[in-house]
């Protein structure tokens, strides 16, 4: 087995270039594990998600897009139980034809508070009662902090986590794996209202946004864990010219591929009852596949954590003492939905490529065993949904 030592690894706030050298070398690793070569083809993807509709908008717009890689997904309790989003996951990918990128399932409940759901909005099932069936594939038996943590650090430097529901899974990573954050390329994040446009408003109070809401003291650590952080609020996602409309359901009704089936009965379901369907999730997503649709300001931001009214508001800091976040204060919603549109109703070349080698699993009695330092190895598998 050869064993790869990372060198020059350069991050930027967009891309990091990393050169290896190779050497013949046993691994001593506590627990077994050794790194792979890894000769990566595309951007290399970790989605965090809490389906929900839109959600599953943003992975269906993922597994159309050709030029990333969805090492994984990841599931958290937001807009429904991690019981449902872990099955919504799976739902969707299994529609989609796809069986052989993991789910690992998260955090039951917010790091503080009781869990406070979506499924006024997002319907009983949390995908707007589309009549998915249960799925068939088999959850990965890690949890969702270690099965990042993993596959973070076999890869240091290469892979981006795009997270689209309350950030408590990255903050249960980072607490228990600290070198994690300097490991990645970038987070990128849904979630926010930061007052930087006539949309920066609240929309789970006047002033807070539902994720931040949902867990402020997992925000609050994972905003302040020096990882590059890209912020896609509230200011840009509610945005009229991003939001689906009737004719863009005429659109994807028109569709006839199964991405477009789906996402018009995901949008109908909130067009019906709220006159448009906002992209909150697909606007993350779209970070990675077209930067230039975004005006970034780089700010402090504060998250207030106090059970008040107050709570989940994220405050644009005075200070230049905090860690600097990325967030959009602007975007092109035409181009944003050109995009979308075109990517949901193409036949795509292949669904099944996005996903790549990745760790094995870490099994409970391990888990505990990891080295906080995060050692840089992993063992090489196959790339298929273990069973």
């Amino acid at each position: 087995m050869k064993k790869s030592k990372v060198r020059d690894c350069l991050l930027t706030t967009d891309k990091c270039h990393s050169a290896r050298s190779e050497e013949s070398k046993r691994d001593s690793s506590p627990i077994g594990l050794r790194m792979t070569k890894r000769v990566a083809k595309h951007p290399q993807v970790i989605l965090d998600m809490d389906p929900g509709i839109d959600d599953a908008l943003a992975l269906l717009l993922a597994l159309n897009s050709p030029e990333i890689q969805i090492l994984g997904i990841s599931t958290v309790a937001g807009n429904a139980s991690v019981e449902m989003t872990s099955a919504n996951a799976r739902r969707v990918l299994e529609y989609m034809g796809v069986t052989n990128i993991p789910v690992a399932m998260g955090a039951a409940k917010p790091l503080e508070h009781p869990l406070v759901n979506a499924l006024s909005y997002h319907g009983s099932d949390g995908l707007g009662e589309c009549g998915l069936p249960s799925p068939m594939l088999s959850l990965h038996p890690a949890k969702a902090w270690d099965f990042i943590a993993q596959l973070v650090s076999g890869a240091p430097g290469e892979i981006t986590l795009v997270a689209t529901g309350p950030l408590t899974n990255v903050a249960h990573a980072f607490k228990l794996h600290p070198e994690l954050p300097k490991f990645l390329t970038k987070l990128v994040f849904m979630g926010g209202a930061y007052g930087l446009t006539p949309y920066g408003k609240g929309n789970q109070t006047p002033l807070a946004e539902f994720n931040i809401w949902q867990d402020p003291e997992a925000a609050y650590i994972v905003l302040n864990s020096g990882a590059v952080i890209y912020a896609v609020g509230l200011d840009v996602s509610t945005n009229p010219t991003t939001c689906l409309n009737n004719q863009h359901l005429e659109q994807l009704k028109a569709g006839h591929t199964p991405a477009a089936r789906l996402a018009a009965q995901l949008a109908e379901y909130v067009i019906k009852r709220h006159g448009r369907c906002e992209l909150h999730d697909p606007l993350a997503l779209a970070v990675l596949l077209d930067t230039s649709l975004f005006n970034f300001i780089s700010v402090p931001v504060e998250i207030v954590t106090r059970d008040g009214w107050d709570r989940g508001i994220t405050h644009i800091s005075p200070s230049d003492s905090s860690q600097l976040i990325h967030v959009a204060a602007g975007v092109d919603g035409a181009r944003f939905l050109k995009l979308f549109l075109s990517r949901i109703l193409r036949t795509p070349s292949n669904t099944t490529h996005h996903s790549g080698p990745f760790a094995r699993p870490i099994i409970p009695s391990e888990a505990k065993n990891l080295d906080p330092s995060l050692s840089l190895r992993v063992t090489k598998t196959t790339s298929k949904l273990e069973k």
